[in-house]
């Protein structure tokens, strides 16, 4: 039986060197054929590649198969081909009479001991003659099977043809033929497993690896200590590390003939070994057990960056001969919907493969896997380890790109297997990282926050662990602030004790503040004010004793001193105001850290009441003094409610600081080792005030908090002046005194006043009388009007009447002058009667003023004398006779330039002008 030959099952090495006049032989000659022939098969399949290029492609178009243009190669370096898109429409067996092909006859002995061979059919091209084809519409009923279940070989069928002719005399060697035919056979699919051989690409490992996914920790609000916190760690980082053993159980059998260069042994037993080690150690402690999951998380993305690389890389690096030597498969005639099911791939080597690139980056990741378990420590708790921000991407951006985290030793080189980019270029020492100094850091890298962060999507924050959170808060924050970095920082507390709160600055100074220091302020001034009206009293009093305006010692007083009254007091006043504004006037924290100013107050007030109530019988207040306006004042209570509501205020804020708090209130958090641009980066501390752990909110949640003002004392307005504080109390006469004097004056002015207001009842008679004669002579009846502001003072009473009586008298002229029926005379003597009327009422209205200027009446607002002078001000807009006008007038002014009383200066000055 003829044997399909199979070219590189041996490999010719070497041939023969010929020298001059040599007899060839046979040998030497096929030598130097087999050994070119082997070189360029070995060229296709080591330099090239193997399977099908492009085209081939196989579909039964009705009773016909239809093959389209391409070409493969077979492992055995043959070219298979179709320069043209080839049909064919009929059929014939290819049973053992044809060259044996050992795929062919897998099946186990038959009968004799000779191998089964499967049923494979050979198709016959259309317009080629074959009297042994039959046409493919016959197919189903001559082969037994349909058609629609097979699947298209393309074959090579090389074998030697030996055409020699031999008689019983003569045998001529006329040599041997290589014939290479391409066939296209039809196999069943149930078959086409033995023509199938597994490539090992790197595309097919990533199709037997799985990803692995990493779960994350869920933060809930019931975590309120370092323990629980490491708990929610333990089981999320535990469970990643089982898939990562599981999965490093075949990664090196999937791998190995891409991977063997650098990894001459499977490295998963160590890697197995020192990830069960880490794990031990981690599982004993609380601190730093987020990096373990970072580093776990690092694990896994390195995998998964890893085995993504190898999908769609096909290339084979070293084809093995005997995986199809001389035969492509086409697929299946009726197309599924895999279009590559039983179909010979494409298997370029690296040297034609556009993957190679992403091969080497997978390989480089293999060893930065190794790197990774090999160089991670668990990071120690150190006072006074550097703090240090380190610009890097976030983790939408793979590792490589990333900074180098602080817990990867970089002494022993991790930096060399982070970045394959870098690497590629030799330019490991570019890349960020905290411990950058450690390997001299090239580049921006060498002093990263000094050179442009545009790029910059993260911030890595390392070096806080284990120490005090008040220390790692000034550092970071002296950190955003020198190097102008866009983000905040904030502390929680992992804990349940609001008091252990640990804040931004002792206090937080807002508006609440500002309105508390203006009342505190006022409260001040009112004590100051209050101190020196108490010291001016005490003077009052001590010179009215002296000069005898009071009695020191009387029955007035039940005998108490009024000097000793007076001095006691005030001492009380002077030392209890002067604590109490020392006590207010102080910055926010001192003035609360001493509420002992309250009681100052209320000594202060009661020393001011008594002050008055016992001097009571020799003082007079004419306005509200500061005693009363101190005692009056409610700003007392405004200050210590405001006290209450900053307080409320404060323990809120300091309740959000509580981890439990701030989880619930921010459920975005999350542990990244570091925070995204404008965001905030939480360093959350135990109740020792150490730090434990990081988290991040992908946006800011600063607390604005303002330094307290160097306040200064407010100046005091000068609206109310000095005069205001100290008059507010008149110094009045003893009682015994004032009756002994008003008895004296009594008898001496007794008789002036009676006759002076028998005087006024005199005058007022006879202007009543005038008036009376007026009415009658001008035929005019009714009672006199005398319609007047009415006043207790009985003489001021007539001199009204008497200006009213004369302002009826001028009006009844007046109208008797315009009346119609007057004859001309009449009227013009009427008019002169109405001009000498008028000078009567300027006279009266001008002796009424001088009368309310000389009695010293009050003409304040609503007072009887205030009412008086409006009276007299309308009757004096009735004059209209110019002498009569100017009389009243420089009368008033007179009156105005000689009076005390100011008000009445303003009435005055009020009526001239008009």
């Amino acid at each position: 039986m003829l044997q399909i030959m199979q070219n590189l099952r041996e490999i010719s090495t070497g041939y023969s060197v010929f020298e001059k006049d040599q007899v060839l032989t046979h040998d030497q000659l096929n030598g130097i054929a087999r050994y070119f022939e082997d070189q360029t098969r070995l060229t296709r399949i080591k330099l090239l590649g193997i399977g099908i290029v492009c085209g081939l492609r196989v579909s039964k178009v009705g009773d016909t198969v239809k093959v389209t243009a391409g070409v493969g190669v077979t492992t055995d370096g043959d070219l298979l081909y179709f320069d043209r898109d080839t049909v064919f429409d009929r059929f014939k067996s290819y049973d053992k009479s044809k060259p044996a092909y050992p795929p062919f006859y897998d099946l186990g002995e038959g009968e004799g001991g000779e191998k089964k061979m499967i049923a494979v059919y050979e198709l016959v091209q259309k317009d080629v003659t074959d009297a042994s084809a039959m046409a493919l519409s016959q197919f189903d009923a001559e082969a037994g099977s349909t058609l629609d279940a097979k699947v298209a070989v393309l074959l090579m069928e090389s074998y030697i043809n030996d055409p020699d002719l031999c008689s019983g005399t003569d045998c001529d060697n006329l040599g041997k033929d290589y014939l290479n035919t391409i066939k296209l056979l039809l196999v069943d699919k149930t078959d086409v497993g033995l023509l199938q051989k597994t490539v090992p690409t790197p595309d097919k490992a990533a199709r037997a690896l799985k990803t692995i996914v990493v779960s994350r920790p869920l933060i809930v609000s019931t975590v309120t200590s370092a323990d629980a916190l490491a708990a929610l760690y333990r089981t999320v980082y535990q469970a990643t590390h089982r898939q990562l053993l599981q999965e490093f159980r075949t990664v090196y059998s999937y791998c190995s003939t891409f991977l063997s260069d650098l990894f001459p042994t499977n490295p998963v037993p160590d890697w197995t070994a020192k990830l069960n080690t880490l794990l031990e150690v981690t599982n004993a402690t609380s601190i730093g057990i987020q990096y373990y999951y970072d580093f776990m998380k690092d694990i896994a993305e390195t995998y998964n960056h890893f085995r993504e690389l190898l999908f769609g890389d096909t290339t084979v690096c070293d084809p093995n001969p005997v995986w199809f030597p001389k035969h492509l498969l086409l697929g299946n005639l009726i197309q599924s919907t895999d279009s590559g099911e039983n179909r010979t791939g494409l298997y370029p080597s690296p040297l034609v493969s556009h993957t190679s690139e992403r091969l080497n980056h997978a390989k480089f990741l293999a060893q930065k896997l190794n790197a990774l378990i090999q160089t991670f420590e668990v990071p120690t708790p150190t006072v006074g380890v550097a703090v240090r921000v380190t610009p890097s991407l976030f983790e939408d951006q793979s590792l490589d790109e990333r900074a180098i985290p602080y817990y990867y030793n970089v002494a022993k080189d991790v930096y060399t297997s982070w970045n394959y980019h870098l690497h590629q270029r030799k330019m490991d020492r570019y890349n960020y990282s905290y411990n950058a100094v450690l390997y001299n850091a090239l580049g921006a890298a060498a002093n990263p926050l000094a050179s442009q962060i545009g790029r910059f999507s993260f911030f890595r924050i390392e070096g806080y662990l284990g120490q005090n959170v008040s220390t790692v808060l000034k550092a970071i924050q002296t950190e955003i602030e020198s190097k102008n970095l866009p983000f905040v920082v904030r502390a929680v507390l992992l804990g349940t004790d609001r008091t252990k709160v640990v804040k931004k600055s002792d206090i937080r100074y807002t508006d609440l503040h500002r309105f508390h220091y203006l009342l505190r302020q006022d409260l001040y001034h009112q004590l100051g004010e209050m101190a020196q009206f108490s010291g001016v009293l005490k003077k009052q009093i001590d010179t009215a004793v002296d000069n005898g305006t009071i009695t020191d010692s009387s029955d007035d007083n039940d005998g108490a001193s009024v000097k000793e009254i007076t001095g006691g007091k005030n001492a009380v006043v002077t030392a209890k105001t002067t604590a109490a504004m020392t006590k207010l006037n102080q910055p926010y924290l001192q003035y609360k850290s001493d509420s002992s100013w309250e009681s100052d107050v209320s000594d202060t007030l009661i020393a001011a009441t008594e002050l008055k109530k016992n001097l009571g019988k020799v003082i007079r207040t004419d306005f509200a003094t500061p005693a009363d306006t101190l005692a009056s004042s409610t700003h007392t209570q405004w200050i210590n409610w405001l006290d209450e509501i900053i307080t409320k205020k404060d323990e809120k804020a300091d309740a959000q600081l509580l981890f439990k708090t701030f989880v619930s209130e921010h459920p975005a958090l999350e542990h990244f080792a570091g925070v995204t641009r404008g965001g905030t980066f939480v360093l959350v501390y135990g109740t020792d005030n150490i730090v434990v752990a990081d988290f991040m909110l992908p946006y800011l949640w600063s607390e604005t908090t303002e330094e307290e003002d160097m306040e200064s004392t407010l100046t005091k307005s000068t609206l109310k002046s000095d005069q205001i504080v100290e008059n507010g109390i008149a110094i009045q006469q003893s009682l015994n005194k004032v009756i002994t004097k008003k008895l004296d004056l009594f008898n001496a002015t007794l008789k002036e006043t009676l006759q002076t207001q028998l005087n006024a009842q005199k005058d007022y008679f006879n202007v009543s009388k005038d008036v009376a004669e007026l009415k009658g002579r001008l035929g005019i009846s009714g009672p006199i009007k005398t319609a007047m502001t009415s006043t207790t003072d009985a003489l001021l009473n007539f001199k009204m009447k008497e200006t009213a009586l004369q302002e009826e008298k001028v009006a009844l002229l007046r109208e008797k002058a315009n009346a119609l029926n007057v004859a001309d005379a009449q009227r013009t003597q009427y008019k002169q009667e109405a001009i000498a009327a008028e000078a009567e009422l300027a006279e009266s209205i001008v002796k009424t003023t001088q009368y309310v200027a000389e009695s010293g009446m009050a003409v304040s607002t609503g007072s009887a004398g205030y009412n008086a002078m409006s009276d007299l001000s309308k009757r004096m807009s009735i004059l209209t006779d110019t002498a009569a006008i100017a009389k009243t007038t420089g009368g008033l002014t007179g009156v105005q330039q000689s009076t005390a009383n100011t008000d009445l200066k303003v009435i005055l000055g009020n009526m001239t002008r008009g």
